[in-house]
């Protein structure tokens, strides 16, 4: 009995020699695949023009990773009325982790807290995925209690990480697939007016599905009806 014994701790301790970074302890080990959010995460106003009345709210959060690896952050913006949490803003970016690079941050725009008068305090429910791992969705964070009407019409956009083709089709992609949204063919992709716009052909039914990614990752989506000719 006593040989299995040493018997397993010697297996067990060569297996650690191969999973443990050399400066890690057992309690400080995450497996492969394994993410963890600090939360909560920080929110702050983004004021463009410097007149005291913002346009965006960002959101900052750190990611917590055993290896580095490049994943795609989608965070919603909710604000309550009449006791429930309504969709605000949704925000997807692509983002590559690191020891030197573990904070994420999303920026929401404030035209829908403008339109349905909500103001704070604000939630944000954040997931992440990697190829076909997903981290599901969780809250991330409350708000500080914003008044609708202190925030402004954006004017200006700001530099953000959708720089390329590639980036605004896959952010189209995670906020169909975070919606539930089922796409066709790819129909076409360009940059206008500031935005990206990445259109698809709908999986059921006549008529196209057009989202407007901006740099910083905020994305809506338009339903365009065609006539059968």
């Amino acid at each position: 009995m006593w040989k299995k014994v040493c018997s397993m701790g010697v297996l067990l301790g060569i297996c650690l020699m191969f999973i443990l970074p050399s400066d890690a302890t057992p309690d400080e080990v995450i497996l492969d695949n394994q993410v963890e959010l600090v939360v909560p995460g920080v929110f702050e106003l983004v004021d463009l023009n410097r007149n005291r009345k913002p346009e965006f709210i960002r959101f900052k959060l750190e990611v917590k990773a055993y290896r580095e690896g490049d994943f795609v952050i989608t965070g919603n913006l909710e604000g309550k009325k009449k006791g429930e949490w309504l969709g605000l803003a949704t925000t997807v970016v692509p983002f590559k982790w690191s020891p030197k690079n573990p904070v994420v941050e999303l920026t929401f725009t404030t035209d829908q807290i403008r339109k349905y008068q909500i103001s704070g305090p604000y939630r944000v429910n954040i997931s992440l995925k990697e190829d076909g791992w997903v981290l599901p969705e969780q809250v991330a964070g409350f708000s500080p209690k914003y008044d609708w009407e202190s925030f402004e019409e954006v004017t200006a956009t700001e530099n953000g990480d959708i720089k390329t083709l590639s980036d605004a089709q896959r952010a189209a992609q995670t906020w169909a697939e975070y919606h539930a949204v089922e796409l066709g063919e790819l129909i076409d992709i360009n940059y206008n007016y500031d935005n990206w716009q990445v259109d698809y052909r709908a999986r059921r039914g006549n008529s196209i599905l057009r989202f407007l990614v901006n740099p910083q990752g905020v994305v809506k989506m338009i339903k365009i009806s065609k006539k059968i000719k």
